[in-house]
């Protein structure tokens, strides 16, 4: 199936989306489901990420050409597990396009080895379908508030990064409390951005970044990236 636009003009839509799913019913059913909330404007939908890409291209030139139709999706709401291009890849291709266009991303498992993809990746947003239009409406929100939307299960937020069942970090009941400045970072690392990136949306030297990354650590017990949004999920801090 290719990749089609809609072209659809409601004034009151806050959030204009891509929808990308594989399979045709469950895209139909996700299309009736966000059509009941008027501030929701599915802007283009595809079957695979690469469709995805191509459609977010080919709005990304007309509108370079001076088109005032083309609605650039706000947020990318994509299937984990497609053909030709998935989830991730199309996260990453994205990112290789300098596109930068939040993707939130929809999986069936509840699947630890699969949420560590996801935020290493740079996803915006990781849930379970099993989730209900009520936590999906709340995450498409969040997310277009600058916020993520990483909510696998209980039992995936407990187990180590690698997929084992133990925690890759040592987790003190309550870690020493983070700064607002620290707290904003966190928020940024576990959005995808790099040093380099959190550095020039907040004003700040790389250096100093790295700096609140390492006294982000220290007082959370983990030593990286991924171990310090897991740990943040957990405490509810994202």
């Amino acid at each position: 199936m290719s990749a089609t636009a809609t072209t659809t003009s409601q004034e009151k839509s806050s959030i204009k989306l891509l929808l990308v799913e594989d399979q045709q019913l469950v895209r139909e059913g996700l299309k009736g489901l966000l059509a009941l909330h008027e501030e929701i404007q599915i802007v283009g939908e595809a079957s695979d990420g690469a469709e995805a890409l191509a459609l977010v291209e080919a709005f990304g030139a007309r509108k370079a050409l001076g088109a005032t139709d083309v609605q650039m999706p706000d947020i990318i709401l994509s299937d984990m597990r497609m053909p030709r291009l998935d989830g991730l890849g199309l996260i990453r291709a994205l990112a290789a396009r300098a596109l930068q266009i939040p993707v939130v991303l929809l999986t069936t498992f509840d699947d630890a080895t699969a949420f560590d993809e996801a935020v290493r990746a740079g996803a915006r947003g990781f849930l379970l379908k099993a989730i209900s239009p009520e936590t999906l409406l709340q995450a498409l929100h969040e997310v277009m508030g600058g916020g993520t939307a990483l909510r696998p299960s209980l039992t995936t937020r407990m187990e180590q990064v690698s997929g084992r069942g133990e925690r890759a970090f040592v987790a003190t009941d309550q870690p020493d409390p983070l700064s607002p400045k620290e707290l904003q970072v966190l928020r940024l690392v576990a959005s995808g951005r790099s040093n380099t990136e959190i550095a020039a949306l907040l004003g700040n030297s790389e250096g100093v970044i790295k700096n609140h990354c390492s006294a982000i650590f220290s007082k959370m017990g983990v030593r990286d990236r991924t171990q310090a949004v897991l740990r943040a999920i957990d405490l509810g801090w994202i």
